[in-house]
């Protein structure tokens, strides 16, 4: 269970250091600030992924879930065109986790 809460944790800070880098005005203010130290706690938090989970497993769930997370943090909070094609390309990338998870002997119990 802290191995999963470490993930998401990992997810969500890098995530929201994403979107406050991107949604901060231009210039050095304090949002942009705040985005770089939670991306870089997020980078942080991913060399303890990187010791909790095999590379294998790792890797492929931290980059997907990141790629699903900045689209739809783009669609949700940056106005960006939710289009089909990207929807597919979402639901995809999360079938994919799914697999992944569900093939991987104990990832999901972990």
């Amino acid at each position: 269970m802290l191995k999963i809460l470490l993930f998401v944790t990992y997810l969500g800070t890098s995530l929201s250091g994403l979107y406050l880098l991107k949604a901060a005005p231009v210039g050095m203010n304090a949002a942009y600030v705040a985005g770089g130290l939670a991306y870089a706690g997020g980078a942080a938090l991913w060399l303890a992924v990187l010791r909790a989970y095999p590379l294998s497993l790792a890797f492929p769930l931290a980059s997907g879930a990141l790629m699903a997370g900045t689209q739809l943090i783009g669609i949700l909070l940056l106005d960006e065109k939710a289009t089909l094609v990207r929807l597919i390309g979402i639901a995809l990338i999360l079938a994919g986790i799914a697999a992944l998870v569900i093939t991987e002997p104990g990832a999901a119990r972990e």
